[in-house]
């Protein structure tokens, strides 16, 4: 009976992740233009905006193990093509889960051959702080460099960058686009990405689709880059 239960829990898994696959997203220099690195996407739909999928952070939590070994093939496919860096989204739920260490230590062997970049991001459930931050610390022993997602949105902000220390500060979509409305705002953006540079942090501008964002996302002091106005997310 167990082995049939396996069975068909196997089953819905396969059935939940036919319409879902990895795609990839180029970072690039944002004044070369020129991709340096990529973010690992789960997807259903490369069209949509970010790389959320539709499923509950539960889903992705529970599945955390199944998810990295996935994740493994897709990052050595993603290598071969000279990346400097792999980003490899995990919320904070999923950093702080008890199958996180075991996750870890499987993507641990990729290093140093690949660098691999967590990038940190928000969820929808509680999560043990302490545990986050215990882990949050291994993986920068270990190697992995830290990356935060949405800085400048609801409690994504200078006080999280204080706690987290990390390597990469991809802004929210919304500051670039906010940017484009007013000099004011540009201004205040500009000013933004100074801060943050000044804390020590490579800023990524993410969303420049049009010539005016790239126009202002050009003017400011930030390393990277990243949007549909460079690529579009493609499968692995």
């Amino acid at each position: 009976p167990y082995f049939y239960l396996i069975s068909y829990l196997s089953s819905l898994w396969s059935i939940e992740m036919i319409e879902y696959g990895y795609h990839f997203q180029a970072i690039v220099g944002l004044q070369s233009g020129k991709p340096l690195a990529c973010e690992l996407l789960l997807r259903k739909d490369p069209r949509t905006e970010r790389s959320t999928a539709t499923h509950s952070s539960d889903f992705y939590t529970e599945n955390l193990v199944t998810l990295t070994n996935t994740k493994i093939k897709a990052i050595e496919a993603l290598s071969k093509q000279h990346n400097q860096w792999i980003f490899l989204n995990f919320t904070r739920c999923e950093i702080s889960h008890l199958s996180f260490n075991l996750c870890r230590k499987r993507l641990s062997k990729l290093l140093p051959q690949i660098q691999l970049v967590i990038e940190v991001t928000e969820c929808g459930g509680q999560y043990n702080k302490a545990i986050f931050e215990k882990n949050l610390l291994i993986l920068k022993k270990n190697g992995f460099q830290i990356a935060i997602d949405n800085f400048g949105a609801p409690n994504v902000n200078i006080e999280l960058l204080k706690l987290l220390e990390p390597d990469f500060v991809k802004l929210d979509i919304s500051l670039i686009r906010n940017a484009t409305h007013s000099e004011e705002n540009a201004i205040k953006f500009y000013q933004l990405v100074d801060l943050i540079r000044h804390r020590g942090h490579k800023v990524v501008i993410v969303g420049i689709e049009t010539k005016k964002e790239l126009l202002i996302a050009q003017k400011t002091r930030a390393e990277f880059a990243q949007g549909f106005h460079y690529h579009s997310p493609e499968p692995v």
